[in-house]
């Protein structure tokens, strides 16, 4: 994946402008290269983004020259309108090993699940990974066609990663666990059991047969 930049003199609250005409600020560091503010077309890295998140690398060439290798690091984005303010790009040390939150896609479906014994309850929704940045996995999935029981889980450690890929916390972490399906409480409208009385005699003797 490939976006095009051009370096960007204008600042501030000037850059308005810019995206007034489609183009959107952005901001490039990291490993190895000076910070500059540079600009690219809105719509372009919408397309990019969509598909490499924040986990993928990007080529981004300014002006003709060598590819910077980039992932996203930060997107400001308008609460009022939706729309792409400003973009952080991180260029990276491709030999270096780096920490980064990989989205979790949990598949598969239990027994419990299936009777409709229990209710599957993601407690993770990202798994922080390290790796180099050519191995950094699109999204780490979760097989949870195993879990046979009601609260049975799957954690950080069970989890298959790819080669050069470890995971980073605690390896009992629950990523995904089985709940027990709630019952109603009552059934709305069902009569209440009442204890039977006591004949006469006995209320009044106190004594019973």
């Amino acid at each position: 994946m490939q976006l095009i930049a051009k370096k960007r003199e204008i600042t501030g609250k000037a850059t308005r402008r810019l995206r007034h005409q489609g183009r959107l600020p952005a901001v490039i560091y990291g490993d190895h290269t000076t910070a500059a503010t540079i600009e690219l077309d809105t719509h372009e890295f919408e397309r990019v983004f969509a598909r490499a998140g924040r986990t993928q690398l990007i080529d981004l060439v300014i002006e003709s020259g060598r590819p910077h290798r980039v992932l996203v690091k930060e997107v400001q984005v308008s609460p009022r309108r939706n729309t792409v303010l400003h973009v952080d790009f991180h260029q990276v040390s491709l030999r270096e090993r780096m920490q980064v939150e990989v989205p979790v896609a949990v598949f598969g479906e239990a027994d419990p699940v299936r009777a409709g014994e229990a209710d599957v309850l993601q407690v993770m929704q990202t798994l922080r990974v390290e790796c180099v940045p050519t191995r950094i996995p699109e999204v780490i999935e979760v097989d949870i066609s195993g879990l046979a029981e009601v609260d049975a889980a799957v954690r950080v450690a069970d989890v298959h990663l790819p080669d050069g890929v470890t995971a980073v916390g605690d390896p009992d972490e629950i990523i995904v666990k089985l709940a027990a399906r709630r019952v109603a409480e009552a059934v709305e409208g069902a009569p209440v059991a009442e204890a039977e009385e006591a004949p006469a005699e006995d209320a009044a003797t106190g004594q019973g047969g």
